[in-house]
């Protein structure tokens, strides 16, 4: 990040504010697609509080109680967040890696982040995060660490078997195991296909993941979509660990 937050230079990033506001209007994996290319390659403003090597990140709670830094993606929409403020609002800038690595740091508790709150208004959480830190590469050579498991939990089938016959969204499901980029931590990754997009998607993907913890063997997992390329990747050729169709 930048370290100076007295001389933040002016940013505008205009095709990224424009596709935040059209992912508003219309949540296609098309436009959701393009939005994450777009992000991937801008900077943005981190509002800060404090001095150089001891600042403090905004944030902001969800309903559950979940935390979410705050960034802007450009300087107009930072300085309308902070007008009529007495004191001048510091801050700094960071590109789409750096904002990964503080909010997947353990000890920050950040469960994502969120851009231009209370606007145009996109969250990044940790499950979306780490599918895209594997295929920037960030903490890791950039090759994504994904592979057939020596063994699997000994109830997960037969509990998997039975979640599909209780959600007749979603038809396959694969399971494999993911070493996270620059770390020995395994988890599991759970592949599925599913119907719909968006936050209904979105909102299957959580319940599958909420439903396969009690069976992972207390280690921790990410649900994608099979559609998206990081996952079509890694299951390219590999049956389906369960299927509506057997």
């Amino acid at each position: 990040m930048s370290d100076d937050p007295k001389k933040i230079e002016r940013i505008e990033n205009e095709r990224l504010v424009e596709l935040m506001g059209r992912i508003r209007e219309d949540s296609s994996e098309e436009n959701m697609i393009a939005l994450l290319k777009e992000a991937a390659v801008s900077r943005f403003i981190v509002p800060v509080d404090g001095s150089e090597g001891d600042y403090s990140f905004h944030a902001v709670s969800d309903s559950k109680g979940l935390k979410y830094m705050v960034v802007y993606a450009d300087t107009d929409s930072f300085e309308v967040a902070f007008e009529g403020k007495k004191e001048a609002q510091n801050g700094v800038l960071a590109g789409f890696a750096d904002l990964i690595d503080v909010v997947m740091a353990p000890k920050m508790g950040l469960s994502g982040f969120v851009i231009n709150p209370g606007s145009e208004e996109v969250l990044f959480g940790h499950e979306m995060l780490r599918m895209i830190a594997a295929q920037m590469g960030i903490g890791g050579d950039g090759t994504a660490k994904v592979g057939e498991p020596d063994r699997y939990p000994p109830e997960l089938k037969k509990a998997l078997e039975g979640y599909l016959l209780i959600e007749p969204t979603v038809s396959d499901i694969w399971v494999r195991l993911m070493r996270e980029n620059g770390t020995d931590r395994l988890i599991w990754l759970i592949v599925a296909k599913a119907e719909g997009e968006g936050e209904p998607l979105k909102y299957t993907l959580d319940n599958l993941k909420k439903y396969c913890l009690p069976y992972l063997d207390n280690m921790d997992a990410m649900t994608v979509s099979d559609r998206e390329d990081f996952a079509a990747q890694v299951i390219k050729g590999v049956k389906p660990f369960v299927s509506r169709d057997g």
